[in-house]
């Protein structure tokens, strides 16, 4: 336990950095990471294959400056068309094995594209309202997840889907469901004034359910591709923790509900 809370710390200085002095750096430091969780994807990928590393990169790569400079989600839209189309270009003329082909654009789908929702998170111009959304989804990843733990670990007694995850129980989402969701009424209600947003609180309890339920399936999402590929692990970056996926598994489906949030019921 103790080693993972050393491993986890200087993960939550690097938060809090970009969150505290945001702007471009911040947006250079999430893009960096996106392009650390394709790789760490392409290496569990190659368990099962060959992806085109070349274009996982360049993917993963052009997705800021293509979200920032070229027309936000339209831009995003067109980089993944010309991405997949350049798999099946390359698949074509070299004659490659297709499942080359799908574990190439499986990084780009999950977690690339997942990751152009933290991005826009990130290039939000009101920066208090994105330091805002950040905190609401990183806060609720972290205490779905803790109390999701402790909660099992205390009263689990049902499996939740031990084909997926074995240790995960019925009462342990139960209860990072209940937290989740409380931690992010209270953040909503308590803070938003704070932070130049001014809302029917009631709305951030329907927020907190589901960015909870999201939170809970990236989690098993993540575990599942990993017991599909066969590993442990996606990286070994923050040692016992795993990788920069294993840690962001559960924010990568959080990102998009909560940019929704932002773009339905804040920009209009």
């Amino acid at each position: 336990m103790i080693k993972r809370v050393l491993y986890a710390i200087p993960a939550l200085a690097l938060l809090f950095s970009v969150i505290y002095f945001h702007g471009l750096y911040a947006q250079l430091v999430a893009s960096a990471v996106a392009v650390l969780c394709v790789h760490e994807m392409m290496e569990a990928a190659a368990s099962v294959g060959k992806p085109m590393r070349f274009l996982g990169y360049a993917y993963a790569a052009l997705l800021f400056p293509t979200y920032r400079f070229v027309g936000g989600f339209t831009g995003v839209a067109i980089l993944t068309a010309l991405g997949i189309l350049s798999v099946f270009t390359v698949l074509v003329i070299t004659g490659r094995d297709p499942q080359d082909g799908l574990i190439t654009v499986l990084p780009m789908l999950y977690p690339g594209l997942l990751f152009a929702f933290m991005l826009a998170i990130f290039c939000i111009d009101r920066v208090n309202i994105s330091r805002f959304l950040l905190i609401i989804a990183f806060g609720s990843a972290v205490v779905t997840d803790t109390f999701a733990y402790f909660c099992g670990r205390l009263f689990g007694r049902h499996k939740l889907i031990p084909k997926v995850s074995p240790k995960k129980t019925v009462e342990g989402a139960a209860g990072g469901l209940l937290f989740g969701t409380a931690a992010v009424a209270l953040l909503g209600a308590r803070y938003q004034g704070v932070f130049g947003v001014y809302m029917n609180p009631l709305w951030y309890v329907l927020l907190g359910v589901v960015l909870s339920v999201m939170s809970q399936i990236g989690d098993l999402s993540a575990s599942l591709v990993k017991r599909r590929l066969g590993v442990k692990d996606y990286g070994h970056i923050m040692g016992e923790h795993g990788g920069a996926m294993d840690r962001l598994d559960s924010v990568l489906f959080i990102c998009p509900p909560v940019f929704a949030f932002y773009f339905v019921l804040i920009l209009y």
